[in-house]
């Protein structure tokens, strides 16, 4: 039997935000001028890392430019951070499964056939049916 759905999962790889600290060496507050965290949709409790320090923690407080850290890690001039969508990185979001032979989003309760097929998208003919035209029909030109 040929495989008819294919399920997509979206996982927390991408980070939401990303730049680097524009304050002093040994901070506890990341600072920096070039990212509103707000307008950003940075909130408490994101998965925040430290990708020169090598350390992470969750976001505790979120001001303009400003964020502080559940472990208080520490920040010096130039550190790159990186601040995903969830609480932990890499972590499960969603997943959607796709009907392989047409590309349409499907759910598991669908009424499918063997193939794949909705139940509205089956051809009647493959349904055993015969004779399923009424006189005339198709058309001859």
């Amino acid at each position: 039997m040929t495989r008819v759905a294919s399920r997509e999962i979206h996982r927390d790889s991408d980070y939401l935000a990303s730049d680097t600290h524009d304050g002093a060496d040994s901070a506890t507050t990341l600072l920096c001028y070039d990212i509103d965290f707000f307008v950003s949709g940075i909130v408490p409790d994101l998965y925040i890392e430290n990708e020169t320090g090598g350390t992470n923690s969750l976001v505790a407080t979120v001001k303009e430019h400003e964020i502080t850290t559940d472990d208080a890690i520490t920040w010096n001039n130039g550190d790159t951070f990186k601040i995903y969508k969830t609480g932990t990185k890499d972590s499960f979001i969603s997943a959607v499964w796709t009907d392989t032979s047409r590309g349409w989003k499907i759910e598991k309760k669908e009424d499918v056939n063997r193939h794949g097929w909705r139940h509205e998208d089956w051809d009647i003919d493959d349904r055993g049916r015969k004779d399923v035209l009424g006189p005339g029909q198709p058309e001859k030109y």
